[in-house]
């Protein structure tokens, strides 16, 4: 895909997105990204039509009621609610989700957080949130295995709704029940779980963007609908895709079938 100056732009393996400020050659452009101007392949965009912006402090910004649906961490307690985070901890920012390490203990609330570019930035309590779980490494020489491997089985004819949709076997399902993505979920936040859940949505969907593939069936669950609020708003951004609920007789009510155009 060729860039122009101006065009805004969001990056396929990271939750960043910029607007492209020069461009180098075929192959590379110079990405203004919150400020800090990147040198960044072609591969490893693709162009959208606005930024989204982020509620407040937060990567998914949660209703009241929600979080008393799903008991989902009132994000919006004091510093000394929080647990003390010791030197070596690695964080994430909950206000665009980048990754550091604490280096040093500023205050009883402050900390000074290295990230991954090497630059150390002052962080207080309430914008860090200790990582627990570390995003999981994708075998892609395993998957292409398995897929040809299930492409000769044949998908359940039937999902009852309001039930954990079965296991499918297609190459263009995806499904986002935890049993399908992790072995074990104990412990885990509900916050957790969401972040875990939408990471591996969007891994699959910059693959299918790569791929030319024409659509992809989202197997997310009923439950109270906070992941799928959150799916439909990461789709916004999107002006070549549009989502809307899968065949109810096949997949219940708990999928949704993306478009891309």
């Amino acid at each position: 895909m060729v860039f122009q100056k101006g065009d805004k732009v969001s990056f396929l393996n990271e939750p960043l997105n910029g607007v492209v400020v020069d461009y180098i050659n075929d192959s590379h452009v110079l990405v203004d990204c919150k400020g800090l101007e990147m040198d960044v392949s072609a591969k490893e965009l693709i162009r959208i039509t606005f930024i989204p912006k982020v509620e407040g402090k937060h990567v998914f910004p949660i209703k009241k009621e929600d979080k008393q649906i799903d008991e989902i961490p009132n994000l919006q307690r004091k510093p000394s609610d929080y647990k003390n985070l010791v030197i070596g901890d690695s964080v994430s920012f909950m206000s665009d989700n980048s990754k550091g390490t604490i280096v040093a203990i500023l205050s009883n609330n402050e900390y000074e957080v290295e990230l991954s570019d090497g630059f150390s930035i002052p962080a207080n309590r309430i914008e860090i949130e200790k990582i627990l779980v570390e995003d999981f490494a994708v075998d892609r020489k395993a998957i292409k295995g398995k897929i040809k491997k299930d492409l000769k089985k044949t998908a359940s004819p039937s999902s009852i709704a309001h039930k954990a949709a079965p296991k499918y076997f297609q190459h263009n399902e995806l499904d986002l029940h935890m049993e399908s993505i992790i072995d074990s979920c104990k412990g885990l936040s509900n916050f957790e779980i969401i972040t875990i859940q939408l990471n591996h949505f969007r891994s699959r969907l910059h693959d299918a963007l790569q791929d030319n593939e024409p659509h992809l069936v989202v197997i997310h669950g009923v439950g109270k609908g906070v992941l799928k609020r959150e799916i439909y708003k990461y789709l916004e951004q999107f002006p070549n895709i549009k989502a809307a609920p899968a065949d109810v007789k096949l997949y219940g009510l708990g999928a949704s079938e993306i478009h891309i155009y």
